[in-house]
């Protein structure tokens, strides 16, 4: 489950469970609707609940398509998470994102990963 809101300016989505298609049906919109709506690019941030899983292979290369069509509509995406898995797939997605700083956060960060993913002068590179 995918439940993504604005947060002006921040699209912040917490991910729960195994991630489905329909999941991506209601994202997609949602972030046209506001990449269209701003001027600049759109931070968000991602929070990977304690019991996410990830998602289909077929849905993943869905998304990744998704995204290289959207590269320059994208902000700084802070990553919450508690896996090393989850920590290597934000480095490992960080080059398919090349307009964008992308950085993971201990789930217990998240007042530091707002700080950074809103590009406040006191948060952490």
């Amino acid at each position: 489950m995918l439940r993504a809101t604005e947060v002006d300016p921040v699209l912040r989505t917490v991910t729960r469970g195994k991630l489905e298609a329909t999941d991506y049906d209601n994202f997609k919109p949602l972030f046209e609707h506001i990449a269209t709506q701003k001027t600049g690019r759109v931070p968000m941030l991602i929070e990977l609940a304690p019991d996410f899983s990830g998602r289909d292979f077929g849905d993943l290369w869905r998304d990744i398509k998704f995204d290289a069509r959207r590269t320059e509509q994208f902000g700084r995406i802070a990553i919450l998470g508690e896996k090393k898995w989850e920590e290597w797939g934000t480095k490992l997605s960080d080059p398919l994102f090349p307009s964008a700083d992308m950085r993971f956060f201990v789930l217990d960060q998240l007042s530091e990963a707002e700080s950074w993913v809103r590009g406040e002068r006191n948060a952490k590179s």
